[in-house]
C-alpha cells in the first residue's frame, strides 16, 4: 500500500513540475537558447506589487492550454524593470508588457501591454506566429 501512495505522489509531482513555466531572467542567454531551439522569444517585464502581473502568473498562466502553447513556441523571459537591464529599443507602457522577440531580439509586431484572461492572451499571441 506505501509503495502505491509512493508512486501516486511522485506521479502527481512529475505532473505539476511539467507543467511549470519557467522563465528565464537574461535576455541574452534566451536569445542563444532561442537560437539553438529554434524559437520565439516571449519577454514579460514586470514590477513588484503589480496586481495584473501577479494575475497572469498565478491566474492565467495556470490555464493548460495557454501554458502549453507558451512553452511550445516561445523562450519565456521575464524582466524586472526596477532590477533588470532593459535593451534601450524596449518601451515600457506599464506592466506587464509583453514583447515577442526572434532569437536575435529583434521586436515583433507590437507589444502586448497589460493583462487579460488566459484564452484573450492565447489568441493574441496566436497572431504572432
Amino acid at each position: 500500500m506505501k509503495k502505491i501512495i509512493c508512486i501516486i505522489v511522485l506521479h502527481s509531482l512529475l505532473l505539476v513540475a511539467s507543467n511549470e513555466m519557467i522563465f528565464i531572467n537574461n535576455l541574452e542567454v534566451a536569445k542563444q537558447q532561442a537560437i539553438q531551439k529554434n524559437k520565439k522569444i516571449l519577454l514579460m517585464l514586470t514590477q513588484e506589487s503589480c496586481p495584473t502581473c501577479e494575475y497572469m502568473e498565478n491566474i492565467a498562466f495556470e490555464d493548460k492550454i495557454l501554458a502549453h502553447y507558451m512553452q511550445q513556441n516561445f523562450l519565456l523571459v521575464k524582466l524586472d524593470i526596477n532590477k533588470d537591464t532593459i535593451p534601450s529599443y524596449l518601451n515600457v507602457y506599464g506592466t506587464p508588457t509583453f514583447y515577442v522577440l526572434t532569437s536575435q531580439g529583434e521586436k515583433q509586431g507590437r507589444p502586448i501591454v497589460g493583462g487579460g484572461t488566459a484564452e484573450a492572451f492565447l489568441q493574441r499571441l496566436k497572431t504572432y506566429q
